[in-house]
């Protein structure tokens, strides 16, 4: 009997333990991905700024991007991913103008942006659209923030004015352009959360490319006020397309995914904090950027805000904004 009962109480640690060590790994796992996802994202303006020595502009880049792009994530979700519906009606038209109106014109703006300015300056500057959308999410959806929003729109306030003193007067087109793209993006973010949430996220985002991809057509097409196209002149310019058509495209998305389904969205949301952080080490690294006091100290708070946001959203609602919606996949 006593044998018996001891054999029991002995038991439990030894079967909780690994389950705990499991859950434990999960979750260590999903932090690595979301690590892993933002990463790539944020080594996308090392590859793009090849791109453009190479001969190519943005508008030829990303016309190629998505060309290669769309094709090879549809490809990837008629794979994996099946006896899940496909949108239809209004909400397949919506899921598809964000893509060619919203994903398409912030694309337009940031890698625009980077053709003029520092890559580091520019993610930084643009990271300010987590605090765009919770503002604008609270005037659109009446979605009310946490209180500290406020906190958050001082230090990224800040942290954007400290480094766009960093910019020359010959730049200021470049910031005009990251803040137009952050703009878009938000709007962009804020208006999916309403319909790509219905359908799992690689199916959205396979209608988001295609629209992207179709938008830079018909704008390659019209050639809006004698917009110029120009792609890469050489096999290494292509090489860089294809780079960040694949692993800054399609690679982080699936990473991403893979986050969101071991950790949840808000620790995927403060991890991708760590994104400008990547831009900026690659971009001195590689690029030989200038890298001062003024532009670390001013990272440093547009970064803090984000994960401050992040934080706070999650805490107060798990439906939050900031909780990286399925639409957030679709980046730079």
């Amino acid at each position: 009997m006593s044998a018996s009962g001891g054999s029991s109480a002995g038991s439990d640690p030894i079967v909780s333990r690994p389950g705990t060590a499991a859950r434990a790994n999960h979750r260590v796992i999903g932090i690595v991905l979301a690590i892993a996802s933002c990463s790539l994202y944020g080594m996308n303006p090392v590859f793009s700024v090849n791109a453009y020595d190479d001969g190519a502009n943005s508008r030829g880049l990303m016309i190629a991007r998505f060309l290669i792009a769309a094709p090879l994530l549809l490809a990837y979700r008629l794979v994996a991913v099946r006896g899940v519906k496909w949108p239809r009606g209004r909400d397949l038209l919506e899921i598809f103008l964000f893509g060619f109106v919203g994903f398409t014109f912030q694309s337009f703006f940031y890698f625009g942006a980077i053709e003029r300015m520092a890559s580091g300056l520019v993610s930084v500057i643009f990271y300010c659209f987590p605090i765009m959308a919770v503002l604008l999410a609270w005037w659109l959806l009446k979605h009310e923030p946490s209180s500290a929003i406020w906190v958050c729109l001082v230090l990224t306030v800040a942290g954007v004015g400290l480094t766009a003193g960093e910019v020359s007067g010959a730049e200021t087109t470049g910031i005009a352009l990251t803040l137009a793209g952050a703009l878009t993006y938000t709007f962009y973010v804020v208006l999916s959360s309403r319909v790509m949430p219905r359908y799992d996220g690689i199916t959205g985002l396979s209608i988001v490319l295609f629209g992207a991809m179709a938008g830079w057509l018909v704008l390659w097409a019209i050639r809006p006020f004698g917009m110029q196209v120009e792609f890469p002149d050489t096999n290494f310019g292509w090489a860089n397309v294809a780079i960040i058509a694949t692993f800054g495209t399609i690679v982080p998305m699936g990473t991403f995914f893979a986050a969101m389904k071991r950790v949840g969205p808000g620790p995927t949301s403060v991890a991708s904090a760590f994104e400008p952080v990547v831009t900026i080490a690659a971009g001195t690294l590689l690029l030989d950027e200038r890298l001062t006091g003024r532009s670390v100290i001013g990272a440093t708070l547009v970064i803090a805000a984000v994960v401050l946001l992040a934080r706070s959203e999650a805490r107060r609602d798990v439906g939050s904004l900031t909780n990286a919606s399925p639409g957030g996949a679709a980046h730079n």
